[in-house]
């Protein structure tokens, strides 16, 4: 998928947002499914990035629109595949899998998608500012504020390290740009494997 500055999606057949579509997957892999959002679900992402793209952290961080708009599109894949009723063990819930409390503090239903989306913009701005840097804005939205503090960085938990670089890698493929080339990616994030796609 490939985001146009004009707003529009480009897909190519048989490929997923993890790779090549598995036809041999059973049924209860959620990798089994293909990761492409409903047409309504990509508009009010793209809207509440819109909405969100001339934020202080967004600009502090260097980001234009089309980055903005590729970080919080990959956070939303990374964390729910673009599923709106998507349920963590630990009770994330949503797009943008937000825990209760946080839901709460921010003032959203998590349920409703315009509200969770909104919640996760807001958060994710609010981790962007609070550390001034991507890996850390993504490690503290994965793990918590008070673990990137704790560990003053990312935190060695693999779980977070893997996060960090699959979000770099789709933001990387959603904006069609080596991921070396990415604002805010580490050497860490590069030297891991990424899946490539073939789009035209």
């Amino acid at each position: 998928m490939i985001f146009g500055r004009d707003g529009s999606v480009r897909t190519t057949d048989g490929w997923t947002f993890h790779g090549r579509a598995d036809e041999e997957a059973p049924l209860g892999d959620a990798r089994s499914f293909a990761a492409t959002p409903q047409s309504n679900i990509l508009e009010a992402i793209r809207q509440t990035a819109t909405r969100h793209e001339g934020n202080e952290a967004v600009r502090a961080m260097g980001l234009g629109p089309d980055d903005w708009m590729a970080l919080f599109c990959a956070l939303i894949e990374a964390e729910s595949a673009y599923r709106p009723t998507a349920r963590s063990a630990k009770g994330a819930y949503g797009l943008g899998q937000l825990m209760p409390a946080t839901a709460r503090d921010l003032g959203v239903d998590r349920v409703d998608i315009a509200q969770n989306l909104d919640g996760s913009a807001r958060y994710l701005l609010a981790q962007l500012a609070a550390f001034e840097d991507i890996d850390l804005a993504l490690a503290a939205y994965n793990a918590g504020p008070q673990r990137v503090e704790e560990y003053g960085g990312v935190p060695p938990f693999p779980e977070t390290r893997d996060y960090i670089a699959r979000v770099h890698r789709i933001r990387a493929r959603l904006s069609n740009t080596p991921l070396q080339n990415m604002p805010g990616t580490t050497a860490r994030d590069q030297r891991r494997p990424a899946v490539v796609l073939g789009l035209k």
